[in-house]
């Protein structure tokens, strides 16, 4: 087995190095390819590249056209490694391809993929660079100093297709999807308060007041499905992830680091940061705080983001919205802390920001387990004996 891998949008080598790590042979190849753009001419150098170099297998993060294409051609499969969900890319012609091996964090849209016949798929949480996280051993550097009470590591989702059209929708519609947005919004429960709430009735009337208004829907998925996901789960996330800093804040030393270009005075008293890369960075803010917070995106429904399992490996404590994958992975106040409404949220903040041993002593089962547990080493060996039938 010969596997070239592949970069897109991400650069982290975790993955290669796990791979030699296992014993597989692995090339880089030398061009990053864009993950939605289907080029004729990088297929094409793809194509040659494979069959010079004698490749077996195709690797990549997500699902990156041009490599899908270049693995039908020359007969080979393509593996790929998916970080986000919903992942609706799959909805094309590409996810369908026999070639195409997917592994998926989040088990509802593998469920959803297993019953629209999705030929290769496979559930696996997401993972840690085992190897990485002992190298750094942030904590001992810290030497128990803390840079921040509370903080939060991610984006506003500010620039959002909805507050893109809102003002042009009817003041009728618009109160439409108010009252979806105060249905689902700051209810973290695990249930789905978005998908089947738009009919398709609502989105024909919004075309229709506004000719300019278009679903830019590649995907084999009805409009309102592609419209929920795109429109309403990212607005949410706006509005619940502005809302809850603004409120930690009133009671709490709050730090956010972001690269999201916003106006500060949406956030009065959140410490403004500037964003941190993956790796050794982010972890000496991960580890060096008190509490690290996550709000998933709702789309997020049943699997781990990679932050928790990032915190969880880097040594620090995550206070995250409850879900119930993360409850199966995680024993909850032993290795991890959810919330579920706005109130508990408060409540757990003050309680472990006050109670320092139980806080340190849940920071070391967590990442004992995502060490133990959710490594690349282990995802990638699973992985490959599945791609080769062995699983």
């Amino acid at each position: 087995m010969k596997i070239l891998y592949v970069y897109g949008m991400s650069t982290l080598k975790d993955i290669v190095y796990n791979l030699r790590k296992l014993g597989y042979k692995v090339e880089e190849y030398p061009h990053k390819q864009e993950n939605s753009v289907l080029n004729d001419e990088e297929i094409e150098k793809l194509a040659v590249y494979i069959r010079k170099h004698h490749i077996t297998h195709l690797m990549s993060t997500h699902l990156i056209y041009n490599l899908a294409v270049a693995a039908y051609q020359t007969d080979i499969k393509y593996v790929s490694v998916i970080w986000d969900a919903p992942y609706l890319k799959i909805y094309t012609p590409f996810g369908r391809l026999n070639n195409c091996w997917f592994s998926l964090f989040d088990k509802l849209d593998y469920e959803r993929f297993q019953a629209d016949g999705i030929p290769h798929i496979l559930y696996q949480p997401l993972a840690v660079n085992k190897y990485d996280m002992l190298k750094w051993d942030v904590k001992r550097k810290l030497g128990g100093n803390y840079i921040n009470d509370i903080s939060f590591v991610g984006r506003l989702y500010e620039n959002n297709l909805y507050d893109d059209y809102v003002d042009k929708m009817p003041p009728n519609i618009q109160q439409y999807f108010t009252s979806i947005f105060e249905e689902a919004a700051f209810k973290w429960d695990g249930v789905n308060r978005i998908y089947g709430q738009t009919p398709k009735e609502i989105l024909d009337y919004v075309k229709l007041v506004n000719p300019e208004f278009e679903v830019d829907n590649i995907y084999d998925i009805e409009d309102v499905r592609y419209f929920e996901v795109q429109y309403l789960i990212r607005k949410i996330a706006n509005i619940e992830r502005i809302c809850t800093l603004n409120m930690l804040s009133e009671h709490f030393a709050v730090s956010f680091y972001t690269d999201s270009k916003l106006d500060a005075s949406l956030l009065g008293n959140v410490k403004l940061m500037p964003p941190v890369e993956p790796g050794e960075a982010s972890s000496i803010i991960f580890a060096g705080s008190k509490i690290n917070l996550n709000i998933s995106l709702k789309g997020i429904e049943g699997g781990t983001p990679q932050r928790i399992m990032d915190i969880l490996g880097a040594g620090g404590f995550v206070l995250t919205n409850y879900c119930a994958e993360t409850a199966e992975l995680f024993e909850e106040d032993r290795e991890i802390v959810m919330f579920k409404t706005p109130e508990e949220l408060v409540e757990k903040a003050a309680y472990y920001l006050t109670h320092d041993e139980e806080r340190e002593e849940i920071v070391k089962a967590g990442r004992r387990k995502v060490l133990n547990c959710y490594t690349y080493e282990k995802k990638l060996k699973k992985l490959m004996k599945w791609v080769e039938g062995e699983v």
